[in-house]
């Protein structure tokens, strides 16, 4: 049993890495318009936006997950909510003590905090998947964590808070706040409009 479940966050671990690093550049193959993609993709750089990229793909997988597995592991809705909560917490906490240290973003750096983000929330996911079963009020705190976090992503990008961790760019005092104007977007891919 417990390989079968190993395998699937070994496979978690590479779904949401590769799903969620995608959810980086999907709004801007929108052509930055989409409020759709906005509300599952990073519209912006602020710290928040990034921390979707791992929430929304690992809810995805544990959808996934649950018709296969369900059966066979313990505290699921546990585990799950503990590896949402804990990918976005590694990733606000590790980028907070290296970038303003430098006094940047290190974009090989940022993406090394991601995959060990979530690496962690995998890791601590079959864990708590493989363990005796938890109380029942565990239960409880998790479908409320769970619908609290699923009710702030999928809020915060259209109505965010003005404190630093909304903020677009990394450590530079910009204003600027959820969607964008569209002339203000940074583009990975595609070409800024003509005038």
């Amino acid at each position: 049993m417990k390989n079968k479940v190993l395998l699937w966050e070994i496979g978690g671990f590479f779904f949401i890495g590769l799903v969620g690093a995608s959810l980086h550049f999907t709004y801007e193959l929108s052509d930055f318009s989409s409020n759709v993609v906005a509300f599952f993709s990073a519209v912006n750089e602020s710290t928040w936006e990034h921390l979707k990229m791992t929430f929304f793909p690992g809810l995805v997988f544990a959808l996934i997950e649950y018709t296969y597995v369900r059966e066979k592991v313990n505290n699921y809705l546990i585990a799950k909510t503990a590896s949402l909560f804990l990918m976005p917490l590694v990733i606000v906490v590790g980028w907070h003590m290296y970038a303003p240290a430098v006094g940047r973003s290190i974009y090989p750096v940022d993406l090394a905090l991601f995959y060990t983000a979530v690496f962690v929330g995998q890791f601590v996911s079959y864990k708590l998947l493989t363990r005796p079963p938890l109380e029942k009020k565990y239960s409880t705190y998790a479908i409320v964590t769970l619908a609290v976090m699923f009710i702030a992503f999928s809020t915060f990008t259209f109505f965010p808070p003005k404190i630093f961790l909304f903020e677009h760019f990394d450590l530079k005092d910009t204003g600027q706040y959820g969607i964008l104007p569209y002339e203000d977007n940074i583009r990975y891919f595609t070409k800024p409009p003509q005038n």
